[in-house]
């Protein structure tokens, strides 16, 4: 039996600035793909920071839905207990 060859890992070279002057300009214009697999520009969803922020952000998404959720609890269950009451009192 053969073994499969074993996958290659692909390098991730360092990423350039775009140069300033007229080759920069030309650079510039070309799309995000192509810069990006030129080597000039870094993929924002791949960077430390971006993951950060989304991060963060999904952290205050979630606090903000737990707030609500407990003002829900809290007011459901000063309901029942409103219910509860009414209802001992019809049974008076």
């Amino acid at each position: 039996m053969k073994k499969a060859p074993a996958k290659m890992k692909k390098k991730s070279m360092a990423k350039k600035a775009i140069p300033a002057g007229a080759k920069g300009k030309g650079v510039s214009k070309l799309p995000n793909e192509v810069k990006q697999k030129m080597g000039y520009t870094k993929n924002a969803d791949n960077s430390p920071i971006a993951m950060k922020k989304a991060a963060m952000k999904m952290k205050k998404e979630s606090m903000a839905m737990m707030k609500k959720s407990t003002m829900m609890m809290k007011k459901a269950s000063a309901m029942q207990m409103k219910m509860k009451s009414a209802t001992k009192m019809k049974k008076k």
